[in-house]
């Protein structure tokens, strides 16, 4: 071989290594396990991993060596593999060491003399222009996990890559091209995976080289050098700081520009192969693109329409406009090209379907979950579809839509006809505002084509009406039943083919859950009668359905489905029983049908009641306990049977809500398998980069790449344990009492310590919210609460430092309303000083964390992503939603500590005072309402604060914003009942603003109305602590305030004050005797004092009534309505 390297390693060594890679490649499988075997625990340890990446790293380059490929790919896996043993890591020992596993890898732990040795043998065999080409990628591989970013700087390598990535490839030397395309190729390939090597040189070399390579004039028939120079661009861009992508967009144009050349060359794979780093780009900075945005999708388009190109760049073509709609729905919105060009090309995808018999047939004998071949060009169109509607909004997009459907919907060919279908109920959802205005006539153009000649039609149009029952809910079902659920159940017999059959059965799922009682049970008879026919179907999946549909329509008809009970119930066990409930002897189908018939009854059950159960009751315990019993030795892998475990236990829950304290004797049997799924750990793999395909074609794991490796987390079993502890949720709030014998266990080895699963948030999440459900069983089985404070106080350890450590905001939200929770169920001062420190330290944290957010996203407008409206609302509501949730923990813990929360507090009151100036209303509210309730419940003692916010309060008393007008008001009444004497002066200053409130002329207006009763309130609690001398003047506005029916705790202030008026016949209110009795008749018509305060105010005007003559009193109660005047005559006799 030129340029032949020679070993630095001795001979012995060499042949070794050489022939335990050689049985590698054996075709006997136990010569490859002893040898995997054998280079795994004599050369993957730390004092031989040195030796071994040296030796692989020689044998990369040497083309003319037998073990060269599976060197350099050997060498890319032990590299980055980590330098511990064990690769698996459970919940059992998973923690900062085994995160740290995760991370570390061989090739960051050798020392730099020998990395420097291997990246100078790796180095020399990239230039050898021998070298071929699938060996030189592979070598290039070796090369990108030779220079990760938390190894040392390469110099040699950046400058070697940036002479390679540049070289000629026209010259007239086909050998000299053929080494320089693959050269080229291999540096972008390296570039791809190693982007930070790019942002060590100039941005005008970084453009330079990229347009280099976006022009490559190679001869090369796979465009090889193109589609890496793209990929390595996208991955450097993302690496790139915002402030330099401006500089960067000068490329667009060329990259752009190439794709056509791949068109002009038939070369579909790599058109595919750029589109889809190119989805990449628009996903990150989508305005990058605007000059450029119609020529972009004109060439989507061009794309879609032509069908002799492959279906993969096609579908790569769709993806592209889709992602535009996604990241920039506000520029695809000001294009009238976009809307109808999108919705054409996704009704094009969505019906090109297979027209030949063969396909019709392999459709018929198929069933829902069955994928058909070549039909993912369709699926992806209604993907797009469905994301355009939800992204762009029916206004937008119903003309374009419209522009079509209709017109295919009269077509002769039954493709058209089902695309249209399909492309409506994909629209549905996001065109929901403005398709329900006229669903009558949509509902009327899509039953007839139910009864279309074709199979296909007739699913489109089963799937369309349950589309809509779903996203039009539920004024499609009080406006179209009659229409919808005839049709349906039309096709739910033996004269309907198979698939149409269990769609139109599936269709009326969704027609029944909005349903009333009333309107389902119009449908009952022949709906039981078509699901009959179901019940009796040779074919399983097609039973399932049936018992399905028929658990929905129970579930929907409530006690009026019990006419049917009795004769469904009898079909129902002779279903299970025909299955047989030994789990070892059944198929997956049979274990599919135990599964749902077991479920099937018992929503059945829970939808009619414990009475029409009753006789059935012992018969189907038995069954479930027999099936329970075979789960506890079942085979975690086997999915049929772990099915009828989930479904079992969803049973179970449905049995205790319906039997109450009677299940509890069925807890021994119902609850060692919950919890052991409760129990369950958190198991993460590091895995090879091939692996992760497989992984995610099973569904169960979620793969993850930190720092260069591919981590596979198992997310169902988390998922399930999630599960588990949602139904220990409804034991305990069933059970009660009952439940306590298990509240020790679940609490200590379930709740508290999933609060430690970092990798599923549902896991957290749940395991905090069982926390207060255990505590109350506890609390009900009156157990002392000597017994109870140490559980708790695991409990609030662990829920004190998630606050500070916790990553993920709608995490934090939970933690605070369980804290606040667990102590309002204790009811005393239960927490230590330590965990109050750490709270206020981790609430610290969270407002600075959740302020900063708010003042990004609210930032000026980012120049490459577009910021919507609607987005900005959600996530405003979503950090409104976690400060409601703290104020609640704040309010709680003052209420129990009173003012030895104050030092505690003043280390978060910088933060505090932050919010409250912020132009955000729901950001100052977040203050006004903490700061209300740390002078409620500590009174005198908030005066140190005093200087710091009551300037501002009371400038807030004319605020813009009625909700801020309303805490502002609300604080100062606090101030004047917690605080009477250290908040004189600031109550008296805030008298002016609080007249001006009540005095507008628009006060009493919707949005108005609540920041004027909390104004009256707080003037009442200020005339009523301080009874100034001008007194009477105030109460001439302040009367004209009433009625105040809205806030019912600013009406019981009030009302009680107006009562205290009366007795003290101040004239001012005496002299307006007929409205203030209507003003009270008012507030308890409308309930919004209770009877105590009611009973008080009406005693006050019984007295002042007395005086009145009595033709006076007939005139005041004169014109009120007898109902009226029965609840005055309740309240006044």
């Amino acid at each position: 071989m030129t340029n032949q390297l020679i070993s630095r390693l001795p001979e012995d060594t060499n042949k070794t290594l050489h022939d335990t890679l050689l049985a590698f490649s054996s075709a006997d499988n136990e010569i490859r396990t002893n040898a995997e075997r054998y280079l795994f625990s004599n050369w993957i340890q730390s004092d031989s991993i040195e030796t071994l990446l040296v030796f692989l790293a020689e044998n990369s380059i040497n083309a003319s060596s037998n073990i060269s490929q599976l060197s350099a790919v050997l060498y890319r896996k032990v590299a980055l593999r980590s330098p511990v043993i064990n690769r698996a890591l459970s919940g059992e020992n998973s923690s900062e060491s085994s995160g740290s596993t995760l991370i570390a890898k061989n090739i960051s732990s050798i020392p730099k003399t020998t990395l420097v040795e291997i990246r100078n043998i790796l180095l020399h065999g990239f230039m050898d222009k021998e070298l071929p080409s699938m060996l030189k990628h592979k070598v290039s591989d070796a090369i990108s996990v030779t220079c990760l970013p938390e190894l040392p700087d390469w110099p040699e390598l950046i400058q070697t890559l940036f002479t390679t990535a540049i070289l000629d490839t026209t010259s007239s030397s086909d050998i000299e091209n053929t080494s320089n395309i693959i050269m080229k190729e291999s540096s972008f390939r390296i570039l791809s995976s190693a982007p930070h090597l790019v942002t060590k040189i100039s941005i005008e070399n970084t453009i330079s080289l990229f347009k280099n390579g976006f022009n490559d004039e190679s001869k090369a028939s796979d465009d090889a050098v193109k589609v890496s120079a793209v990929t390595a661009f996208v991955n450097y861009f993302k690496e790139m700081d915002k402030s330099q992508w401006a500089n960067l967009s000068v490329l667009l144009p060329d990259l752009l520009n190439s794709l056509p050349v791949f068109l002009d060359s038939g070369n579909d794979q790599a058109l595919a192969a750029v589109i889809d780093p190119l989805i990449e780009l628009v996903d990150i900075a989508p305005k990058l693109f605007k000059k450029m945005f119609d020529d972009i999708i004109r060439f989507c388009d061009y794309v879609i329409k032509d069908t002799n190109i492959s279906s993969e760049a096609r579908i790569s073509a769709l993806e592209l406009i889709s992602v535009f709609s996604e990241r920039a729905p506000k520029m695809c919105s000001e294009s009238d090209y976009y809307g109808t060009t999108a919705v054409f090309d996704c009704l094009l995808m969505i019906s090109d379907i297979a027209d030949d018999q063969e396909s019709t047939e392999e459709w018929l004998e198929a069933d829902d979950e069955t994928p058909i071949y070549n039909e993912d060009k369709s699926e992806q169109g209604r993907q797009c579809l469905d994301n355009l509607s939800l992204k762009l909004g029916g206004v937008y997009l119903v003309p374009y839509l419209f522009k079509y459907i209709e017109q295919m919907l009269v077509s002769n060919d039954w493709r058209e006809v089902y695309g249209a279908l399909m492309g409506l109920s994909a629209a549905a959802e996001g065109s929901s505002n403005v398709l329900e205005n006229d669903l009558v006539k949509l509902v009327e153009m899509v039953v007839p084509m139910i009864n279309h000649p074709h199979p296909r039609v007739q699913f489109a149009a089963c799937n369309t009406l349950g589309q809509f029952c779903t996203d039009f809910a539920p004024l499609i079902i009080e406006q179209c039943h009659q229409l919808i659920a005839p049709a349906l159940i039309s096709k739910i017999n033996k004269n309907s083919c198979d698939r149409v059959c269990t769609h139109a059965a599936a269709a009326m799922v969704n027609f029944s859950e909005p349903a009333s009682k009333d309107i389902m049970s119009l449908y009952m008879d022949d709906l039981l009668q078509g699901l009959s026919y179901l019940l009796i179907h040779p074919k399983k999946y097609i039973q399932e359905q049936g018992l399905t549909s028929i658990a929905y329509a129970a579930s929907a008809a409530g006690k009026k489905f019990e006419k049917y009970y009795d004769s469904v119930m009898p079909a129902l066990f002779d279903i299970l029983a025909s299955n047989g409930f030994k789990l070892e002897t059944l198929d997956s189908e049979q274990k599919k049908m135990v599964g749902k018939c077991i479920e099937s009854i018992s929503i059945i059950t829970a939808s009619c009641g414990r009475e029409k159960f009753e006789p059935y009751h012992q018969r189907y315990i038995e069954m479930l306990l027999t099936i329970q019993g075979q789960l506890e030795h079942a085979d975690e892998e086997d999915a049929a049977v772990m099915n009828i475990k989930n479904r079992l236990e969803q049973c179970w829950a449905r049995l205790c809500k319906l039997l109450k304290k009677d299940f509890v004797p069925l807890l021994k049997f119902v609850l060692p398998s919950l919890l052991a799924t409760a129990k369950s750990g958190q198991t993460v793999s590091i895995i090879e980069e091939e692996e992760a395909e497989k992984y995610n074609q099973q569904g169960e794991w979620d793969i993850i790449q930190i720092h260069g490796k591919h981590i596979a987390i198992h997310t169902s079993i988390l998922d399930d344990k999630v599960s588990a502890m949602e139904l220990l949720i409804v034991y305990c709030l069933e059970l009660k009492e009952s439940f306590a014998p298990y509240v020790e266990e679940v609490m200590t080895e379930i709740a508290i310590e999933s609060l430690d699963f970092y990798l599923h948030d549902g896991v957290r999440k749940t395991g905090a919210k069982l926390i207060p459900f255990l505590l109350q069983s506890l609390i009900l089985n009156q157990q002392g609460i000597d017994q109870i404070i140490p559980l708790w106080s695991l409990a609030a350890d662990k829920l004190v430092d998630g606050l500070s450590n916790e990553p993920v905001p709608d995490v934090v939200m939970v933690y605070h309303d369980v804290l606040s929770h667990c102590m309002e169920l204790l009811g005393g001062d239960y927490m230590s000083a330590s965990q109050l420190s750490e709270y206020a330290e981790g609430t610290n944290k969270n407002l600075s964390e959740l302020y900063e957010r708010v003042n990004q996203r609210h930032s000026d407008g980012d120049l490459f992503i577009e910021k919507e409206d609607d987005d900005l609302e959600i996530e405003d509501i979503n950090d409104e939603e976690i400060l409601d949730e703290i104020n609640k923990s704040l309010a709680t813990i003052f209420k129990f500590e009173k003012e030895k929360f104050l030092p505690v507090y003043a280390l978060m009151f910088e933060q505090v005072l932050k919010f409250l100036a912020h132009e955000l209303s729901f950001m100052a509210i977040f203050s006004l309402v903490s700061i209300s309730d740390m002078i409620l419940y500590s009174g005198q003692y908030s005066g140190e604060f005093k200087n710091l916010f009551m300037e501002r309060i009371i400038s807030y008393l004319l605020h813009i914003e009625p909700a801020i007008r309303q805490g502002a008001s609300y604080c100062i009444g606090c101030c004047a009942t917690s605080a009477p004497s250290v908040y004189m002066d600031s109550c008296m200053a805030a008298m002016n603003n609080l007249i001006k409130i009540i005095s507008d002329p628009a006060s009493k207006s919707d949005d108005n109305n609540m920041a004027t009763e909390n104004a009256a309130a707080s003037i009442a609690k200020i005339l009523s602590v301080y009874k100034p001398e001008q007194a009477n003047e105030v109460l001439k506005f302040w009367i004209k305030s009433f009625p105040i029916i809205e806030d019912k705790e600013a009406a019981a202030y009030n009302y009680k004050f107006l009562a205290d008026l009366i007795k003290q016949k101040n004239p001012v209110i005496l002299n307006d005797l007929s409205n203030v009795v209507h003003y009270a008749i008012l507030a308890v018509a409308h309930a919004s004092i209770n009877d105590k305060v009611a009973q008080y105010v009406f005693g006050a005007l019984k007295e002042a009534v007395l005086e009145v003559p009595a033709e006076e009193v007939d005139k005041l109660f004169s014109k009120y309505d007898d109902e009226t005047r029965a609840l005055i005559s309740k309240y006044f006799n």
